[in-house]
């Protein structure tokens, strides 16, 4: 959904996008803290506030003329899709590295995949509801996603095959969303979504498998 609209905050032009993200990461936040505890919702608020600020700073990288020309742009503007990866690229890499040394546990893998849903879901939905766009794409968006997201929370922690059955639905509700966009299919929320999905489809397996071998064993 492109962004259309923009809160004015003393001198400041605040576009609908950080508006949106700013939300989804509180929502994200408190509804890891109720469900896994202080302690997972600070990893997971940690982990991606570093993609936040990775993507905010890649401008430095991408457009570098300008932050030379205007070195107050690195306020205003991001490192766009580039710079997004970048920072999905640290957080995989963070994820897997906690992962080696002992920190991130099956439970902290289902909290930090359980966040990035909820911050992709609240972020497309905050998006509808604040920009300008066609109807049927902005009712569509919300109710798709506000359906999943009511049946993601009701079975992340209720089924032997969460790894992969909500994965998958996450990545195919998506693919259903991005589908009736006028902008066309493939854009950075969907690849998001897509590299989510498959990361913690295998991560998790992964895990889950060593977890039944330790009890087997």
């Amino acid at each position: 959904m492109p962004v259309t609209t923009f809160f004015t905050i003393g001198s400041l032009s605040i576009p609908s996008s950080w508006i949106a993200i700013i939300t989804a990461f509180i929502i994200a936040y408190s509804a890891i803290r109720f469900r896994y505890g202080k302690l997972l919702a600070a990893y997971m608020g940690d982990t991606f506030f570093y993609l936040a600020i990775i993507w905010k700073l890649s401008i430095i990288v991408t457009d570098f003329g300008s932050i030379l020309r205007s070195p107050l742009a690195i306020f205003y503007f991001h490192g766009g899709a580039v710079g997004f990866c970048l920072g999905l690229l640290f957080l995989v890499a963070k994820v897997l590295w906690d992962m080696k040394k002992g920190r991130l546990d099956t439970i902290g893998l289902q909290a930090v995949f359980t966040g990035a849903v909820i911050i992709q879901v609240v972020y497309q939905v905050m998006m509808a509801v604040l920009n300008e766009g066609d109807i049927i794409a902005q009712v569509v968006t919300i109710v798709v996603f506000v359906l999943f997201s009511v049946f993601f929370w009701m079975n992340s922690k209720n089924t032997d095959q969460w790894p992969f059955q909500l994965a998958l639905l996450f990545m195919a509700v998506h693919l259903f969303v991005a589908a009736v966009q006028p902008e066309g299919l493939i854009k950075t929320p969907l690849l998001s979504t897509l590299v989510i999905g498959f990361f913690f489809m295998a991560v998790l397996g992964k895990r889950q498998k060593e977890d039944r071998l330790e009890e087997q064993g």
